[in-house]
């Protein structure tokens, strides 16, 4: 991107937009064929398409954005904390120590991890901007006094039911099967839940079979992300590579497709299964766990008493290790005999830039009329 455009346009303005659409976790390469075309932006080479890239050389370009908000978590900083306005520039110190960083990760894990990401910046960071380098002490469990009889162990609970029934319920739950097969498209109208501009609005439509826009538009800025079915696709109004379709975005805009949450567990996903029961707040959950076409790793919280799903936890596969991304579903409200949380409360390590801000529903359309051209391509401008 020029420079024209980098100082034209603020990164606070950018990054605000960007964040809406980006989540996370990598696919693997077989789905990332399936859903780009082979010479894209996002398959060239990190530095074929990005200005000044050192240590990420030979990286997808695609997969650079996971990386960055791995690295941000793991030391709770933003993006200011290593770059310039211009990302390009080579101006704070901080940069440079990244990149030694980086290179001395990979080279311990290569060399004594058999490649693997056993060791990343989290391992040493742990959310701070400097390395820990002391254990903090932590005082030691209460020893039972002498002669005291061993305490029972905790009877077990009911047994667990299975996953069949737990998803059965959660669709019953919703409206049942035959209202939700009614519901063929939705048009849904949200906002940011907390500050910000409250007059910038995000529509997403939602067509059966699998296809989905989310569009955010603005006079000075607007962003567009699609999947038609087959085929993700990102754009902006600058045609700058903001919006570029970066891994976790392609793995959202998927998640995106389902016309409610969880709607492709059952049938697209692997290793599916009840691992425990958790609380949330005062409420116990069944959790579901789960590998998704994509590669994400996925736990499901369904409430045991509503049978509503309360939290979808989310392991993106990065570069560096994995990042973890959580949306929290309240405030259910039946909308054409189906029941849609209006309010989705996004949250990740440290609130690293990479994710999206929490919104609240305004209003849902059902079954309206939307051509399919809507999803094909980026919007003329």
């Amino acid at each position: 991107m020029s420079k024209q455009i980098v100082w034209r346009f603020s990164v606070a303005t950018r990054r605000m937009t960007f964040l809406f659409f980006v989540i996370g976790p990598l696919c693997c390469q077989a789905a990332a064929a399936q859903t780009a075309p082979p010479e894209s932006r996002e398959d060239q080479a990190a530095e074929n398409v990005f200005k000044n890239i050192q240590a990420f050389k030979g990286v997808r370009a695609g997969d650079l954005q996971g990386a960055m908000s791995f690295i941000a978590s793991s030391l709770n900083v933003d993006c200011d904390y290593c770059h310039e306005q211009d990302f390009s520039k080579d101006e704070k110190k901080e940069k440079s120590r990244a990149r030694e960083m980086i290179r001395m990760v990979r080279q311990i894990n290569e060399e004594s991890f058999r490649g693997k990401n056993t060791v990343n910046c989290f391992t040493c960071h742990q959310g701070h901007a400097d390395p820990i380098a002391l254990a903090p002490i932590v005082p030691p469990p209460p020893r039972a006094p002498k002669g005291e009889a061993t305490i029972a162990e905790k009877p077990a609970g009911p047994p667990l039911p299975s996953v069949e029934e737990v998803l059965g319920r959660y669709v019953q739950a919703l409206g049942g099967q035959a209202a939700l097969d009614g519901v063929k498209s939705r048009i849904v109208r949200t906002t940011r839940l907390n500050g910000g501009n409250p007059e910038s609005i995000t529509m997403m439509y939602q067509k059966v079979p699998g296809k989905v826009l989310l569009a955010r538009e603005s006079p000075s800025y607007s962003l567009w992300v699609g999947f038609d079915g087959t085929r993700a696709w990102a754009q902006d109004s600058l045609k700058s590579y903001w919006g570029l379709l970066n891994t976790p975005q392609r793995n959202a805009i998927l998640r995106d497709s389902e016309i409610y949450q969880g709607s492709r567990v059952k049938s697209q996903y692997s290793n599916v299964k009840l691992t425990r029961t958790e609380k949330i707040g005062d409420e116990n959950t069944y959790v579901v766990s789960g590998t998704s076409p994509e590669g994400t790793c996925e736990d499901f919280y369904f409430d045991v008493q509503t049978g509503l799903l309360l939290r979808r936890h989310i392991e993106e596969q990065t570069i560096l290790g994995r990042f973890q991304i959580r949306a929290d579903f309240e405030d259910y409200r039946e909308i054409g005999g189906v029941q849609t949380p209006f309010v989705v409360r996004w949250s990740s390590p440290g609130g690293a830039w990479g994710t999206r801000t929490s919104i609240k529903v305004l209003e849902v359309l059902q079954n309206q009329p939307i051509n399919d051209e809507k999803f094909e391509s980026p919007p003329a401008k």
